[in-house]
């Protein structure tokens, strides 16, 4: 299964299960943020944050009029996660217009898909999650 496919499955489910006036059937999450969320109301389906080794999947209890209350839900997954970076010479083919590929010498076609290859290791690619700064071309 996909990792997307996993993460909707999942929060359709929890999303069920809080509809349903149950807790989160899959997931560790705080059953005191739980009872404040239930009652403000009905939840919302919010943000999915993810870590390598778990998917952070959020609800909200909007309430008018005060705080609104996000119950976050853990998920941890069975595989690692990874996340993909779109590779330089994409950005790069992508920036001139052109979004099929771009040409570059065997040698170096070489060097960058080991480099690209090398962003897939847990301790490089761990850097690759969390907030990113805006892109800047110079």
């Amino acid at each position: 299964m996909a990792l997307n496919q996993f993460v909707a499955d999942a929060r359709l489910r929890i999303l069920g299960d809080l509809t349903a006036g149950r807790a989160p059937s899959i997931g560790e999450y705080s059953e005191q943020i739980l009872s404040e969320g239930r009652s403000k109301g009905a939840a919302q389906m919010g943000s999915t944050r993810y870590q390598p080794d778990a998917v952070f999947v959020e609800f909200i209890f909007p309430a008018p009029g005060t705080t609104s209350t996000v119950l976050t839900v853990r998920l941890p997954t069975l595989e690692r996660i990874v996340f993909m970076p779109v590779p330089p010479w994409v950005v790069e083919s992508i920036w001139q217009g052109e979004i099929d590929g771009s040409f570059h010498f065997e040698s170096d076609a070489e060097r960058l898909l080991a480099d690209f290859t090398n962003q897939l290791s847990p301790d490089h690619n761990f850097v690759l999650f969390g907030d990113k700064a805006p892109t800047r071309r110079g």
